[in-house]
């Protein structure tokens, strides 16, 4: 008798076993498939089998729909991967330019890049500029985890919205050192809290001389203003040549957000060419968005 309890008791051990292991099944295929079930939940997902190539990778928008940003330039200069420039409503009655980015994601070893390039003032000259003009919203900017304050031109926080450029000589009619394309000032978009609301202030990184770059060739000029997350905000920049105060001048005006800022570009005699370039540039971690629509551009160039 007591050796048949001991056989039935073994037989239930081994049928409760063997229920926890078809439990055990049941739940690692449930997270499986919940697994499954976030990866299609997210459609970005599936740009990350874009393979990236080395170099710049320049295109035109394919559609759906006309592109609503091509008055600065059909052509899209595109250095990042996953995301292609896309249009979107963005849950509004309007269509937007998507320029969308996300860190250590670029096709050049720099940083990740959508943007559109301006027509370029070739003659410099009273008059002659090129302006952009656009609405603008900050789905989010590059999250650098820097611990320095905004302020800072060394804080790795933030996202380029739009940037002058302009090439130039130097004194002695030499080659010039550093860049090929360098840039003269770039409007930045820095995260910040407020009562739990996120909002970006915007400043302006302008070269202290020609050709600068870090913390020896340019300062952070600023916040100009501060912008609440994905509201619309107004944005005119416009570079050019002109005389102020009976001097020769290469400017760069901004208003943004209904602010207006000037910049004196060093050396305007040694310029050679103003132009724009707008969209989103920069990433530093994380991922950044950037929105443009009703997008304009006037241009000079006189001869």
């Amino acid at each position: 008798m007591k050796n048949l309890l001991n056989l039935m008791n073994l037989k239930m051990l081994m049928i409760i076993a063997l229920l926890a292991v078809v439990m055990s099944c049941s739940n690692e295929e449930q997270e499986v498939f919940q697994e499954d079930l976030n990866e299609i939940q997210d459609p970005e997902n599936s740009d990350l089998s874009a393979v990236c190539s080395f170099g710049n990778t320049k295109y035109t928008y394919s559609g759906p729909g006309n592109d609503v940003n091509e008055a600065v330039d059909d052509e899209i200069d595109d250095r990042s991967c996953p995301y292609n420039y896309a249009q979107t409503t963005n849950g509004t009655p309007h269509t937007w330019g998507s320029y969308r980015l996300r860190a250590g994601t670029s096709t050049d070893n720099l940083q990740p890049r959508i943007e559109r390039a301006s027509k370029v003032v070739k003659n410099v000259k009273v008059g002659n500029f090129i302006e952009i003009k656009g609405t603008v919203r900050i789905k989010r900017v590059g999250d650098g985890d820097s611990t320095s304050t905004n302020g800072e031109l060394g804080n790795s926080n933030g996202t380029y919205l739009i940037q002058a450029k302009g090439k130039h000589s130097t004194p002695d009619g030499e080659p010039v050192v550093g860049s090929a394309d360098p840039a003269i000032c770039l409007f930045v978009a820095k995260p910040i809290e407020e009562n739990g609301i996120q909002y970006y202030d915007i400043y302006r990184e302008q070269i202290t001389e020609r050709g600068g770059s870090g913390s020896g060739g340019r300062t952070l000029f600023g916040p100009i203003t501060r912008v609440r997350q994905n509201r619309d905000f107004d944005i005119t920049v416009k570079t050019g040549f002109d005389v102020s105060g009976g001097e020769f001048r290469h400017y760069v005006n901004s208003t943004i957000n209904g602010v207006f800022r000037s910049f004196r570009v060093p050396n305007p005699d040694r310029a050679l060419q103003a132009k724009l370039r707008m969209g989103a540039y920069r990433c530093k971690g994380g991922e950044a968005e950037i929105l443009w629509r009703d997008v304009t551009t006037r241009f000079v160039n006189n001869p």
